[in-house]
């Protein structure tokens, strides 16, 4: 990690474990803050309810950024849209957008006041407004998805740099629309992506990018961040540490369509639920 660096986060990232549901978001919070992410955006997070989630982004200590999301009943924003960095120099402007069909994708009741959406017009207000503002960098932070955004960055003039999430692909190098540069970095701490920029004028002048694979039976443990993540997990250890069965094969549910983890719930739904079809979105 340089002095010139940001760290981003796409989201999905509060949920997905026995302690995250324990803790309610919790544990991932206190993980994220010693990681020294600069700002994230979300999606699954919302699936803990619009009040959990106002409680744990005043735990964060960094931006929670989500400028697409509006108050059903005065249209107000809910969250910040964007944050100003600086980085050798340059003034980076970073907008947030949550996953905008969340409300479909996950229980309505669960952020009932709230409403989402693609908002293209409000995209180009912001981008206008960095810009006005005096920022050099245009980074679009985004859950929308690959597609979305590809779509977004031809429609959308001014945006330098789209980071997307949501439809977990992992693209090895960076793909262009027009001016933008859109980067895909995969899912499930799979990768990181890191896109180094020179900046000269308000454009990038040149760009080199690598999807670095974490490999971590290959990587020495940060000791502070092996400690933390050992005390989150020291009251729920009876419960993690519980054997539910044994396999001799691999079980894993890391891909973009399905795995053999998919393969053993669709197989469990049909045997134990007598179904004729089970279905598994490979998450």
């Amino acid at each position: 990690r340089a002095e010139n660096t940001l760290l981003l986060d796409g989201g999905d990232t509060w949920q997905g474990s026995y302690t995250s549901m324990a803790t309610t978001g919790a544990d991932m919070v206190e993980v994220m803050n010693n990681l020294g992410v600069d700002a994230m955006t979300a999606h699954w997070e919302f699936t803990y309810g619009s009040e959990r989630v106002e409680e744990l982004k005043e735990m964060l200590s960094f931006p929670f950024l989500a400028g697409n999301i509006r108050d059903t009943e005065w249209e107000e924003e809910v969250f910040e849209s964007t944050a100003t960095f600086e980085r050798g120099g340059i003034k980076i402007a970073v907008i947030g957008q949550a996953f905008p069909y969340t409300p479909v994708a996950n229980p309505r009741y669960m952020m009932p006041n709230w409403s989402f959406g693609i908002r293209e017009r409000l995209v180009q207000k912001r981008v206008e407004e960095a810009k006005a503002d005096g920022a050099e960098l245009i980074v679009f932070l985004s859950h929308n998805g690959f597609d979305v955004d590809r779509k977004l960055a031809s429609r959308v003039p001014g945006i330098n740099v789209i980071l997307t999430g949501h439809t977990h692909d992992a693209i090895p190098a960076v793909v262009k629309v027009g001016e933008t540069l859109l980067v895909a970095s995969g899912s499930h701490g799979k990768f990181l992506a890191r896109l180094d920029l020179n900046i000269a004028g308000g454009k990038i002048k040149d760009y080199a990018f690598r999807l670095i694979p974490i490999l971590s039976d290959a990587i020495s443990p940060d000791p502070e961040m092996a400690a933390i993540i050992d005390k989150v997990r020291a009251p729920f250890e009876k419960e993690i540490s519980q054997v539910l069965g044994k396999t001799n094969s691999l079980l894993y549910r890391r891909s973009n369509f399905n795995g053999t983890f998919d393969d053993l719930i669709c197989q469990a739904l049909l045997e134990r639920r007598d179904a004729e079809i089970s279905l598994s979105p490979g998450f």
